[in-house]
Parts: structure tokens; sequence; C-alpha cells
């Protein structure tokens, strides 16, 4: 009843309006959709569905439901089902999608780390893991490539480790670690060191690990010797920023490395010497640093890096070269 009143109230309100031509479709369509013609002799008398008790004394039509024309009621159903075929199943089914993508991103990620146990069990502390400090572009790739031949180790590169986790398809920290290498900053821990802890698990075999860009502050330091091991030794290329900018200036040309430009390496010489020289300074307190003179040829500061290794194994009772034995990888799964 009260629904039929408004209804006539709106319609009445139209046709009592200026007759632009929007309100006069706008009047047709109302009238289409609420009412129906009553039969009596006013042409444009509408009810809502009063039936044949209507006032106009004409024989008004039957066959509303709850007060809505059977073309309002086809036109609702239509539009229902429309939106639901264009917004509503769309949305499911992309949403579906969205989380079929999702697990299987997780079990992949999953199953390029190790489990708990795995990581609680592999024999970290019985690891000789030598640290290897310097600049940016002091030569610590380079003297790290000879001294895996000469020495028996396993080369585990920081930042080569990060490079390639950002770029995995599945990673879920490589726009995180892109940003933070665009930018000259430090890569939090948590995520360096998970990768340099699984890569020596990779490496079952080796009991030499040759570590280098890490650990880059204090905090990295101490939460790598809290989690995994502690460093027997540190290398140390000691180098002047003016050749430092020089070579990496030189690199870039053909590295093409993200990091390899000038504004980039401008904000990892202001990182190195805030975060990283502390961790020099700190290992020398402990008596670990063996500090190498970049000055002079390449052959030059290699030998000069070959002979302190001698040492440093002959001081802990380690022939230069152990016998490396290969036994399985542990299983990630």
């Amino acid at each position: 009843m009260f629904a039929s009143a408004r209804t006539n109230i709106l319609l009445r309100s139209l046709q009592q309006t200026p007759r632009t031509p929007v309100l006069r479709v706008a009047t047709k369509l109302m009238q289409r959709l609420y009412t129906t013609p009553t039969g009596g002799n006013k042409p444009n008398q509408f009810t809502m569905g009063q039936g044949s008790n209507n006032k106009s004394g004409g024989s008004g039509k039957k066959g509303f439901i709850f007060g809505m024309h059977p073309f309002a009621i086809f036109a609702s159903m239509t539009l229902l089902g429309s939106g639901y075929m264009l917004i509503v199943k769309p949305f499911f089914e992309w949403n579906a999608i969205q989380k079929e993508q999702r697990d299987k991103k997780k079990a992949e990620i999953d199953s390029a780390s190790y489990s708990d146990e795995q990581i609680a069990s592999f024999p970290f502390d019985k690891k000789t893991v030598v640290f290897v400090l310097g600049g940016p572009g002091s030569g610590k790739g380079t003297n790290s490539a000879k001294l895996v031949d000469d020495f028996g180790f396993v080369h585990l590169s920081a930042g080569d480790l990060l490079r390639e986790e950002q770029k995995r398809p599945v990673s879920q920290y490589g726009e995180l670690i892109a940003h933070y290498i665009r930018e000259g900053l430090i890569v939090p821990h948590v995520i360096t060191i998970g990768l340099l802890r699984n890569a020596m698990m990779d490496h079952p075999e080796s009991d030499r690990f040759l570590i280098d860009g890490f650990p880059r502050n204090l905090e990295q330091a101490k939460a790598f010797e809290d989690t995994v091991c502690k460093a027997k030794k540190v290398l140390y290329f000691e180098c002047p920023e003016t050749t430092l900018l020089e070579r990496l200036l030189d690199r870039g040309k053909t590295s093409g490395r993200s990091d390899d430009n000038i504004e980039s390496i401008k904000k990892r010489f202001r990182t190195y010497v805030n975060d990283s020289k502390p961790v020099i300074d700190e290992f020398a307190k402990q008596g670990k640093v063996i500090t190498i003179s970049c000055q002079g040829t390449m052959d030059g500061v290699y030998k000069n890096t070959q002979d302190q290794m001698n040492k440093f194994f002959n001081e802990i009772g380690q022939a230069s070269k152990p016998i490396a034995e290969t036994p399985a990888a542990p299983s990630k799964n």
C-alpha cells in the first residue's frame, strides 16, 4: 500500500514537471517497470497491482508479485543474472586462480629451503669459515676464485646469492632485495644469513667456506655467529676509495649489474664506511683479521693472499688443500 502511494506520487511529480526529453524517458521507464494500465478511460492513470479493486472502474490486470509488474520482475532477474555472470562469477574464478598460484609459489619456496630439523642437525660448528671483506671493487671475488682452487674452499658470495634470489621467479624477497641493492643499502640479515646457511648445507662434503661480502655490519656478524657458526679468520682487502671507484666504473661497462653506476657506487661507499668498517675493527680486536693491500699487480696481491692463507692453515694444523669427501647433500623435502 505504502509502496503504491509512493510510486504514484513520484509518477504525478514526473508528469507535472516540464516535459524535457530526459524526463519523458524517465516517466515512461517508471510506468513500464512499476505499473500497469487499469483499462479505464484515463490512459495516463496507473496503479500498483491493486487488481480489480482500482478506483478507475477498469478491470486492472492481476499477476503482480509483491506489487511488482511482471516485466519488472523479469528485468530484475535478468539484471541479477547478468551481474552474476559479469562480476560475481569472474571474481570467484579469479580468486581461485590467485589462491592456486599462491599455494604453488609457497610450495616452491618451501622446497628450496631446509627444515628446522635438518638445520639443527647440520655440523656448522665443524666447518672452517673465512670471511672476505673490503670495499666494493677491492678484488674480493677475483681472489676468492683463486683461493678455491688452491685451498679447496667453497666460495659463497653474499652479493651473488642475493642477486640470484632476486631473479628467482618464486622468491618472496625478490622486490625487497632489488630495492636494497639499488639504493646501496644492507639487505636485512635474516634474508642474507638464510641464503648463506642454505648454500653451506648444499655442500655437506666441504669443511671450508669462503664467504665474501659478508658480514656488512656488526648486527649481521653477531647474528651469523649466534645462528650458524663463528668465523675462523677475516681476509680484509684494503684499497683506496679512488682506486675502487675507477675499478667499479670500468666494471660497470660490461657487468650489467644494477649497482655499478656512479650514484649506487657512492651510496655503497657510504654504507661501507659507516657500517662495514666497524666490523673489520671488531674482528681486528679479536686477532682474526688478515689485511691484504690491494696496491700493486693482481698477481702480487694474490701471492700475498696465498702466503697468508698457508700460514693460517699451518697455525690450525690443517693441510693447505684437504682431500674432500663427497657425501650426498641433505634432501630439502
